[in-house]
């Protein structure tokens, strides 16, 4: 496994070098000074082609859309050259990037470039031969135009396993007398034989993750729609389903009935906002992870859609040893006993060289280990390969996939994949739309969803490991304990809040979904410090419409008195609060707190107090908290002064002077008697 790991980085490295020197090429050339200058379309795209060829079906054909506009169409023209088979995944990745290092089968040279109204197009057809003694079915639908003879002979043997695979096709844009292409890319021809082996259990499993976010949803709907008989796993976001519902628009309505019309998909639980579940439990809030589900439940579900629970998907987060733990604290609290993740988070192992195609256990080390695949890396990566050319971007997907089955047929355990899109790919409708036809009714490719697979194929299939680690390395900190804490207090006095609170009100759901939105896996720590001091901001803004009113001197004339409390609300909706009075001059016979229900803007109520000693600026603290004391809503510090005469204090000093006053005079008696007399 770590010699398939060894040269697929050797094979990348070489690919980022290859696209380097290649598009250096380009730019230094006069065409790719023309390429520059063009203002429209990329300079040569695929528009569609032919998903595979069959012995039945051997015509590969492929349309492409030029855009290239500073040379006149006639002095155009693109060439097709097809390379042998591939042999490995490293050749594979290297020919999707640059010019394939293989031998080749058959040159194209000169296919013409027309204009067809407004554009400029491409056509190239070729006849698929396993061999010279072969011929193609005549009359057939799909055949290639009468007067085109191109055969491209793959010199193979017929049903014995060597010719079903993929083939490298560099398609290239030149101008007429220059051999610098002026644009090129590689797109492949699978070859398919449905008379030769398949496998042992039928074709590769393909568990394909769609996801559905953003302003592209109602396109990514319709893909999925019209291709309904390829069953994928939606990965549908809840605050993308809420917008969809809230435009009240026709567009967005059909969006949400075509994705419940998927009955042969399922529907992965989501989150809120993309999490990390280990992260969240290193953090300290792991209580989170249900808050996060709840809420993305809850929006799933008004928006019609019911996600089936047991399955979590994280394809974008990065996990190592030290987040097993956590990542198993996680998987527990998100009633997850399934788990899919990224290829790259796990310890290298396997025997073979063949592409990692198994579930296994996933050893966390606390006896509660899910079952579990990766997301190809290697596949997922082709989402992202040609941005500007997503039909070809989805044909490299396709052909990867059967390079996949291909590998090795002869395998006695079903195979399957899961293919998950990175989390900066933009949905594209015409690529899913690509791929998905591409898998209907494919041979040697079956589309299942996720929970399907799992139970499809055998864990430990192939002589692969049932069991795996993650790689090494400590436990990640994307939410820092300082962020988990205070994130843990604003819940706390959300929580405590609402509980407060009659009736659900929309701005305390808004508040629920900003907290949540503080815990997304995709913000750093500056952009998790920013979205809590919002959350902060908003939530005392909204605590803050009630407040106290009352004075803040109260003068006593007697030792017993009721101090006047005044509560100001400005809320739109009914607030539970308890008003509570602390100090050590006075005390309350009738106790210091008293409930109240704020319904309307003034409230006001009397509580008594009894002063211990008279005096000046004698303080009492008044608190309004909510009922279960968790979050102090307002506070002031009253001054009063008492007045009043005490008898107990006028007693007291009279009896004082009169002690005083007998002391003097029996003082002043006995000094008179001890005086002597004048003679």
């Amino acid at each position: 496994m770590s010699t398939r790991w060894a040269r697929t980085a050797l094979c990348t490295l070489a690919l980022a070098a290859a696209t380097l020197l290649s598009t250096a090429a380009v730019a230094a050339s006069p065409a790719g000074a023309a390429v520059r200058a063009g203002a429209g379309a990329p300079p040569l795209t695929l528009s569609s082609q032919t998903p595979w060829v069959t012995p039945t079906a051997p015509w590969f054909t492929t349309h492409l859309a030029v855009g290239e506009g500073s040379v006149a169409a006639a002095d155009l023209h693109v060439s097709l050259t097809f390379y042998s088979r591939v042999a490995d995944a490293s050749q594979f990745q290297q020919a999707v990037g640059a010019v394939p290092q293989k031998s080749v089968l058959l040159r194209v040279p000169d296919v013409p470039v027309t204009e067809n109204g407004a554009a400029r197009v491409a056509t190239a057809c070729v006849t698929v031969l396993p061999d010279s003694s072969a011929t193609a079915p005549a009359g057939s639908t799909g055949a290639c135009p009468s007067g085109d003879t191109t055969t491209l002979v793959l010199d193979c043997t017929p049903d014995t396993g060597v010719c079903g695979d993929v083939y490298p096709v560099s398609v290239a844009l030149l101008r007429q007398g220059d051999a610098t292409p002026v644009a090129r890319f590689t797109t492949f021809l699978t070859y398919q034989e449905p008379d030769g082996p398949v496998g042992a259990d039928g074709p590769l499993r393909v568990g394909l993750v769609a996801p559905v976010l953003g302003t592209s949803a109602p396109a990514m709907a319709g893909a999925l729609a019209a291709h309904r008989d390829v069953p994928v796993s939606l990965a549908v976001s809840p605050r993308t389903a809420t917008a969809l519902a809230a435009t009240h628009t026709r567009g967005g309505t059909h969006a949400l009935e075509q994705l419940a019309g998927l009955s042969g998909d399922e529907v992965l639980v989501e989150p809120y906002v993309p999490v990390n579940l280990a992260a969240l439990s290193e953090a300290g809030i792991a209580g989170e992870i249900q808050a996060q589900i709840d809420r993305g439940t809850q929006l799933l579900h008004q928006a019609g859609l019911h996600p089936e629970s047991g399955l979590w998907v994280d394809t974008a987060s990065s996990f190592s040893q030290g987040d097993a733990g956590n990542l198993a604290s996680g998987l527990q609290v998100a009633g997850a006993g399934q788990l899919v993740l990224n290829d790259s988070d796990l310890a290298s192992a396997g025997s073979s060289s063949l592409t990692f195609a198994q579930p296994f256990t996933l050893d966390l080390g606390n006896g509660t280990d899910p079952a579990a695949m990766v997301s190809d890396s290697n596949l997922g990566a082709l989402f992202t390969a040609s941005p500007g050319d997503p039909v070809l971007g989805a044909q490299q997907l396709l052909a990867g996939l059967s390079f996949v089955h291909f590998e090795n047929t002869f395998e006695p355990d079903a195979r399957g994949v899961v293919v998950s899109p990175p989390s900066s790919w933009r949905p594209n409708a015409a690529f899913m739309d690509t791929l998905l036809a591409g898998l209907s009714g494919n041979p040697v490719l079956k589309a299942t969803t996720l929970s399907d697979l799992m139970s499809q194929v055998p864990a430990g299939g192939n002589r692969e490991p049932t069991t795996r680690r993650l790689q090494a390395g400590p436990a990640g900190r994307s939410i820092s304990r300082a962020a988990g804490q205070k994130i843990a207090v604003s819940r706390q006095q959300l929580t405590s809040y609402s509980s407060a609170v009659s009736g659900h009100p929309p701005v305390l759901v808004g508040l629920g979904d900003l907290l949540l939105s503080t815990e997304s896996q995709r913000l750093g720590a500056g952009g998790r410090t920013s979205a809590l001091g919002a959350f902060d901001r908003a939530f005392a803004g909204e605590t803050g419409k009630i407040t106290l009113a009352t004075e803040r001197t109260v003068t006593f004339t007697s030792q017993r008195a009721p101090i006047p409390i005044t509560v100001l609300s400005s809320a739109p909706y009914a607030v539970r609060v308890v008003v509570t009075l602390n100090s050590d001059k006075f005390t309350f016979p009738d106790g210091n707190t008293q409930p109240l229900t704020l319904d309307r803007p003034t409230t006001s109520v009397r509580v008594t107090a009894q002063a211990r000693t008279s005096g000046d600026r004698l303080p009492i603290d008044v608190t309004l908290h909510t009922p279960d004391g968790q979050l102090l809503i307002a506070h002031t510090v009253l001054t009063v002064q008492s007045t009043e005469i005490s008898f107990v204090g006028v007693a007291l000093t009279v009896l004082a002077g009169a002690v005083l006053l007998v002391w003097w005079v029996r003082t002043w008696r006995r000094s008179r008697r001890t005086r002597p007399r004048a003679h």
